[in-house]
């Protein structure tokens, strides 16, 4: 089951919400949202089920024994041994294929359970912060299958860390206010999968043979809308319905596209991943006291190989790594010197070809592609140019609505002109709403793209 099926959208959604309103009790709201978690899970997928419930109980008594050992050094070794065990799984599913390619073997025909990445993640957050200190381990099985499973955020995150979670388990009251603007965020996150990310995979994919330079920019430029608008739509989505049912998560997107270097890039899109690497990985190998290349490396190698099993991923994640590298040592006093719009320009053009390696297939039609963008035997062709014109209106309103100046001006409508701006919203947002609908209709709905990482 996804967010964008209307299945979800005027069923599931609204019978949980009912139950989870109407209960009589906190203890009954959880179980009912845990119940309700595996079978959102279990809709498309009714074997891996057993695999997430198997991660649950894994944890849960790994978490148990972490906190009741006191020899520091049988500390470790359970600790390690845990995450070993989340990894190998998480390996075996994603990476088998992949290191059997390597090796020249054949594969095996393996599908990838949705969210597993992101719920093993939550389970390594969860598992490293009882080996820290941070936080207790979790005494209630309930509360951590709610941290693990929880629908709102167990297909493509965010990935929420388990000490911002673990007092919001046991109470998480119905609340006016942060239900509304759930709803809201809901709403905001469709009107970006149906309306933009989806009619950018449409061009995305019409251009995908393109042989002129305009195709090819036109063909990076439509991924670079599509990709944002889709996940942080899906964030939006994801963090709206936790906020339906009580639970308060973090933004994981804030306006990418307005960066001014690659470091602030990062700073805003998919904020949880970068901080999950951030706290557990790059500052446990040392941060920036020491090794300082080798951290940065590893961790671009990291959240390359995260993506997926595929050497284009990897050669993304290093190309990250090495450009900030640069800004550390070499750019950035030059750009703080030079006005923001060199600088948001510089970010574009090396974010737009990092998504290039990204969306490609393989090494070779990444670089193929950047060939094409500045090859310029071939400006324009015929396809490129009816692509552009049919779809002129489309890109001016993504590259508008991916920046800051629709919510600075709905900010500033709502200061001045108060409760009349809030009824002319709400209505806005439900005529677009509606039209959300009938184009999830009438394109029997895509899937989002994190789905497949």
């Amino acid at each position: 089951m996804v967010f964008n099926s209307l299945i979800f959208i005027f069923c599931f959604l609204p019978i949980s919400v009912l139950l989870y309103r109407f209960l009589p009790s906190q203890f009954l709201k959880n179980i009912v949202l845990f119940v309700l978690s595996l079978l959102f899970y279990a809709w498309n997928e009714p074997y891996y089920v057993l695999l997430l419930l198997l991660s649950i109980a894994w944890n849960y008594i790994s978490g148990l024994q972490l906190m009741q050992e006191e020899d520091e050094r049988q500390r470790k070794i359970n600790f390690w041994l845990s995450v070993a065990v989340n990894l190998l799984i998480l390996g075996a599913f994603k990476y088998t294929n992949f290191l059997l390619g390597i090796v020249g073997l054949e594969g095996f025909d393996i599908t990838l359970p949705v969210g597993l990445s992101f719920f093993t993640f939550s389970a390594l957050s969860y598992l490293a912060d009882v080996y820290k200190g941070t936080s207790p381990a979790q005494k209630n099985p309930l509360y951590l299958g709610l941290y693990i499973a929880f629908f709102g955020k167990i297909t493509s995150g965010p990935i929420a860390f388990y000490h911002d979670m673990e007092h919001q388990f046991s109470y998480h009251p119905f609340q006016k206010e942060m239900f509304y603007s759930g709803i809201l965020l809901f709403v905001k996150g469709l009107i970006k999968k149906a309306l933009l990310a989806d009619q950018f995979a449409l061009v995305f994919s019409s251009l995908s043979q393109n042989t002129s330079m305009l195709g090819a920019w036109l063909y990076a430029l439509s991924y670079m809308l599509e990709i944002y608008f889709d996940f942080s739509g899906y964030s939006d989505m994801a963090i709206g319905i936790s906020r339906m049912f009580g639970f308060d998560l973090k933004p994981n997107f804030d306006h990418p596209y307005v960066a001014v270097s690659v470091q602030d890039f990062w700073r805003r899109w998919h904020i949880s991943l970068s901080r999950w690497f951030r706290d557990y990985v790059y500052i446990p190998l040392g941060g920036n006291r020491h090794d300082y290349v080798r951290n940065i490396l590893i961790v671009w190698f990291l959240t390359g190989l995260w993506h997926g099993a595929n050497w284009t991923f990897i050669l993304w994640g290093l190309y990250y790594g090495a450009f900030l590298l640069l800004e550390k040592f070499v750019l950035r006093p030059i750009l703080e010197k030079l006005p923001r719009i060199v600088g948001h320009l510089y970010t574009l053009v090396v974010v737009l070809i990092g998504w290039v390696f990204f969306c490609s297939p393989s090494i070779m039609d990444a670089f193929g592609t950047i060939g094409r963008m500045f090859h310029f035997a071939e400006l324009v062709n015929t396809e490129a140019l009816f692509v552009l014109t049919g779809h002129l209106v489309l890109f001016i309103i993504g590259i508008l609505l991916s920046g800051t100046l629709f919510d600075r001006i709905e900010e500033r409508l709502m200061q001045v002109k108060g409760n009349r701006m809030v009824l002319a919203f709400t209505v806005l947002y439900l005529v677009f709403f509606g039209i959300s609908i009938a184009f999830v209709v009438g394109s029997t709905y895509q899937s989002f793209l994190y789905f497949a990482f």
